[in-house]
């Protein structure tokens, strides 16, 4: 059980950039508690097999499996403390850092608290929205590798594969590998061009590894017979129930469907991997400051060179601050540890700068490489276009396209479409509308969809049991009062939270 005490840095996620965030700053010599909601550590990229499946050779299940499981146990052999099943589910600023709730599985919340803060949340898979989404047998591509990667198993027997980038490749690929049977993938993007070719071999050094995947993925589809089909999207899921056929078209560069191109294919499985999205809850919670760049996916953390972001004492690092893989999240968890540790005084400003120089060399080669992929595979405007008004856009409060868009009509607010229409209230607080929603607003009134903001995190930021905040050391001085305040007009006491917590 997690007990309060008081940290010098709390890594919020373990993937490959809290992972290494967590081991850097350990290893020079900061008190480090990194806490993350899975039951294994690696994140949704290296993923382990689940609960009695016991794997003899990771590396002969797969390379990522393999180097996924060496970055685990190099945080296992670290000075860090490592807590797993453990959601955060608030962050406040206090007198001496920040106060963090969790809540640990099976138990009540609990306040931590710590000197400084690293988000490392990672990013979640980019929803579009279009008739039948909603139907059982469409899965976004993170959940189909969940269950492929640790549990075996596939949803079904037929699959269409939509989306773009480097996901369109590589997960057709795996799906394949693991034994599915894909009807077709569809990318979005267009086709590559012989200038393209030429573009990456200019960036190819220190990179070799990355296109070596890249070539091994496509030979996989062509083994399998997997037809790859440029410039065409998902419009829409058809099925009695379940899904049973997937219509798809062409796309202009805009990735705006062009009539009188939908072809339909029978399929039971629509896996959906059109990239991902910041998951910024915590970041915003705790008051950071964002921007937007699409190419990024979204809306990001604003942050250094270091990652410090605009809050004093909160660092990020990896692709919860701006979607660019795993290999340059790992080396954005040494820079965010290394400048903790110097703002803590546990490093100078000489030893945390050469200590950065071989993660800046690595991320100087990966980024040029993920900013040529980007350039190739941009997400178009027209990937919001195609709901029609009868579409949920909002699964968790089942409100729809023409719901959403005569709120749009009356105003510009986030906020006021929101309170209108009750789409982003549900347990995802957004994560699966907010975007969607953002696009409609911009389109209504002619903006781009960078200046329309999100709605403002609320804690939870993830669904907890009442039972585990029910009487926890957590207190809200706007929600709660002291239990002398409370009587009720009977005289009988009225059940309040304890004071001593600041959240």
């Amino acid at each position: 059980m997690l007990t309060e005490q008081r940290l010098d840095l709390l890594v919020v996620g373990g993937g490959p950039a809290g992972m290494s965030a967590a081991r850097t700053a350990a290893d020079v010599g900061m008190r480090v508690l990194l806490v993350d909601e899975r039951p294994t550590l690696g994140g949704q990229i290296y993923k382990q097999p689940g609960p009695g499946a016991r794997v003899t050779d990771p590396a002969a299940a797969d390379r990522s499996t393999a180097y996924g499981r060496s970055l685990i146990e190099a945080a296992q052999a670290s000075a860090a403390d490592l807590v797993l099943r453990t959601s955060v589910v608030a962050v406040e600023q206090d007198d001496d850092g920040f106060a963090v709730v969790v809540v640990p599985d099976g138990e009540r919340a609990t306040t931590l608290r710590t000197r400084r803060l690293l988000l490392s949340c990672g990013a979640h898979d980019r929803p579009v929205v279009f008739p039948g989404w909603t139907l059982p047998g469409v899965v976004t591509a993170g959940g189909m590798q969940s269950m492929a990667k640790s549990q075996f198993v596939l949803p079904g027997r037929r699959m269409v594969f939509a989306g773009s980038g480097p996901v369109a490749l590589a997960f057709p690929a795996q799906l394949a590998h693991y034994g599915a049977d894909i009807a077709v993938a569809l990318e979005a993007g267009p086709a590559p061009r012989p200038g393209d070719a030429a573009q990456v071999a200019r960036i190819a050094r220190g990179n070799t590894d990355l296109l070596r995947d890249a070539a091994r993925y496509r030979a996989t589809l062509l083994r399998h017979r997997v037809p790859l089909r440029y410039g065409r999207v998902v419009v829409r899921a058809e099925g009695d129930g379940r899904v049973e056929r997937v219509v798809h078209a062409a796309v202009d560069r805009d990735w705006r469907v062009l009539p009188g191109t939908e072809q339909s294919v029978e399929a039971d499985v629509l896996c959906i991997g059109y990239g991902f999205v910041p998951s910024l809850e915590l970041l915003r919670l705790a008051g950071c400051e964002t921007d937007f760049d699409e190419d990024l996916g979204g809306r990001v953390a604003r942050k250094d060179d270091w990652g410090r972001t605009s809050v004093s004492g909160v660092y990020a690092a990896g692709d919860g601050t701006g979607v660019e893989g795993s290999y340059v999240a790992i080396d954005e968890g040494v820079l965010a540890a290394l400048a903790a540790a110097r703002d803590a005084g546990v490093l100078d400003e000489r030893a945390a700068d050469e200590r950065a120089v071989p993660a800046r060399r690595r991320l100087r080669r990966r980024r040029a490489l993920a900013r040529s992929t980007r350039r190739l595979f941009r997400v178009g405007p027209g990937i919001y276009d195609l709901a029609d008004g009868d579409t949920v856009v909002c699964r968790c409060e089942g409100i729809t396209q023409a719901e959403v868009g005569r709120a749009a009509d009356a105003t510009d607010d986030v906020s006021v479409v929101k309170a209108l229409t009750r789409a982003g209230m549900g347990p995802c607080q957004g994560r699966n509308c907010a975007r969607h929603v953002a696009a409609t607003i911009a389109k209504a009134h002619d903006r781009p969809v960078g200046t329309v903001d999100f709605a403002t995190a609320r804690m939870p930021v993830r669904p907890v049991p009442i039972s585990a905040m029910a009487d926890a050391d957590v207190a809200d001085p706007g929600l709660f009062v002291a239990d002398h305040e409370a009587d009720g007009a009977d005289g009988a006491d009225v059940a309040v939270a304890r004071e001593e917590g600041p959240l």
